[in-house]
């Protein structure tokens, strides 16, 4: 099977998120792309050298020559331009978050439960072999019982200016969306169950938008949990970090975000430091194959419209706890 695949944005993700690891994954084509302008679609089609451009979203979706959509636009065009594809038969990679809010996300989800394709939110990660590597260790128990868990992600100040489009409330705006949503994710993936918003904090430079937010969480079997997510950072660079801390040891991760451009894994004890090493692979070419087994043979995944509704129930519930509104529905 060949599947072609159409990009909805000429963003900055899609290169990395799926132009360049399509080249390396049999049975998948990115033939087409749609952008805000024809201009932006062309010239993006020139750069990363795909055949088909389309003149709006709507044309490239319902193209004869398009089997699946790359929803890359801002969150708050997730909504309609998802279940636009759906309806039109197409299977669906939407980047991260799944919605706006999670009044959209469920609503995406009740459009997928009655459609025969597939609708995977792009929350790479998970798709790694390092996620095994970690599941493992859980499995195992070699932390005993876990008690807390700790999971932040912060990116420099200056990656992200004030005139970038994630200081814009009206498309879904701020750091949690942005950037929390992957701790969100990392916590919800590391406890069974779905957590509570004790409290929250955030810190606004532009009114309504969270250029960082930290929210104190528990679950009800007693584990408790931080996560934080900045995008004001003084810190250089990206920084991702995970820490899940059990009775008998703690399991620490560093850039579980994306672990191809260097990771480590550690088991840590009173008496004993583990170095594990990560297993090699990239999020993106592992996310990239997983679609195309889900399409081709009905393979399962995790990132699917159901857990994307539970992860933007927890970040709104963060706004909420921080005063904030959920990001608003785009009508």
């Amino acid at each position: 099977m060949n599947i072609r695949i159409g990009l909805l944005a000429a963003s900055r993700i899609a290169e990395g998120a799926v132009v360049e690891p399509a080249r390396s994954v049999p049975g998948i084509e990115v033939a087409g792309i749609a952008a805000r302008s024809r201009d932006r679609a062309v010239e993006a089609a020139d750069r990363w050298s795909i055949p088909l451009v389309f003149d709006s979203y709507e044309a490239l979706i319902n193209s004869d020559e398009i089997d699946a959509v790359y929803v890359a636009t801002p969150a708050s065009l997730h909504r309609e331009w998802t279940i636009t594809a759906i309806e039109a038969g197409k299977h669906v990679l939407c980047e991260k978050p799944l919605a706006a809010n999670a009044v959209d996300a469920a609503r995406i989800a009740e459009v997928a439960a009655d459609a025969d394709v597939v609708v995977m939110e792009a929350f790479h990660w998970r798709y790694h072999p390092l996620v095994s590597q970690m599941q493992s260790i859980l499995d195992a128990g070699i932390l005993g019982t876990v008690e807390h868990v700790d999971a932040r992600f912060e990116v420099d100040a200056s990656v992200i200016p004030r005139d970038d489009i994630r200081w814009d409330l009206a498309i879904g705006g701020g750091a949690m969306m942005d950037i929390g949503c992957y701790p969100a994710s990392w916590v919800r993936w590391a406890v069974e169950g779905e957590p509570t918003v004790d409290s929250a904090q955030a810190v606004c430079p532009v009114p309504e938008i969270d250029g960082s937010l930290r929210a104190e969480l528990s679950w009800p079997s007693g584990v408790t949990g931080t996560i934080f997510g900045s995008m004001v950072s003084d810190t250089p660079g990206h920084n991702a970090f995970m820490e899940v801390v059990g009775s008998e040891a703690t399991m620490v991760v560093d850039n579980p975000i994306a672990p191809q451009n260097g990771a480590t894994l550690q088991i840590r004890s009173a008496d004993n430091l583990i170095d594990i090493p990560v297993l090699p692979g990239s999020t993106y070419v592992s996310q990239l194959i997983a679609f195309r087994d889900a399409i081709a043979f009905g393979a399962p995944f995790p990132t699917t419209t159901r857990d994307g509704v539970a992860t933007m129930a927890l970040i709104d519930a963060c706004y909420l706890a921080a005063g904030l509104d959920p990001r608003p529905t785009r009508d």
